[in-house]
């Protein structure tokens, strides 16, 4: 199980005061990004998205192997996956239930019960920040280990802390609904509230570990990153089948 370090602990600490701080400074960011121009929103918001890929990416290098396929299980607008191809040189497949796509990347859409593709149909299957978003994480979970023959990488926001977990969840609304709201009136030139599901079913990192052991799953590696100043943490496990 997932033992933070002392340097881990003293930042979980610090994490209420930063959380009161962060919150009125995203507002302002908000409001800033409405004021600003489209394509400099545009412009920070790719800059920001790059560097998550980036660690997506390192984060998984040593799992995925060149040819193989692989699953984007939540694909949303298809970006990470087509940078998950071109990196790893494998074959690429994204679902999602609804459709965000607007990069030159096919993702099907399904019911969100069944995967529609045949058992053990694919390599590798990833899920990044998709779970959470989820209410029936049993039957996801099952749909993945169905179809994947080798290994299962999840990417999650995950916490430490009481307050810790209150901030996740208002990052999680915040970068969702409130800047996906930005987003489409910089795009169509009104407001338009996003649609997506929110249960908010995060879990700590010994929470996580437990569920995929208790599912037959055996965990090949758990990597934790924090953000360097917000009080947020990440996690990334790789899952054999």
């Amino acid at each position: 199980m997932y033992q933070p370090s002392m340097s881990d602990r003293v930042r979980f600490l610090i994490g209420l005061p930063l959380s009161l701080i962060y919150f009125p400074l995203m507002i302002l960011t908000l409001v800033g990004y409405m004021l600003m121009p489209r394509g400099l929103v545009n412009d920070l918001q790719q800059r920001n998205r790059a560097k998550e890929i980036a660690a997506r990416l390192r984060a998984m290098q040593a799992y995925v192997g060149a040819g193989e396929k692989v699953l984007d299980f939540g694909a949303g607008r298809g970006d990470f996956l087509k940078n998950v191809a071109s990196v790893h040189d494998v074959d690429i497949i994204g679902i999602d239930i609804i459709d965000y796509t607007d990069d030159d990347v096919e993702v099907l859409m399904f019911d969100g019960d069944r995967i529609p593709l045949p058992d053990k149909s694919v390599d590798i299957g990833m899920a990044a920040f998709v779970l959470h978003h989820i209410v029936d994480q049993d039957r996801a979970m099952a749909e993945l280990k169905r179809v994947c023959r080798k290994r299962i990488i999840i990417f999650e926001d995950t916490y430490f802390s009481p307050w810790q977990w209150a901030f996740v969840v208002w990052n999680d609304f915040y970068s969702n609904i409130l800047m996906g709201s930005i987003r489409a009136y910089k795009a169509i030139g009104k407001m338009a509230i996003v649609s997506m599901p929110m249960p908010l079913t995060f879990k700590t990192v010994r929470r996580w570990q437990a569920y995929f052991q208790g599912h037959g799953l055996t965990l090949l590696s758990t990597e934790v990153r924090h953000n360097a100043v917000k009080p947020m943490s990440k996690v990334t496990f790789v899952i054999e089948v």
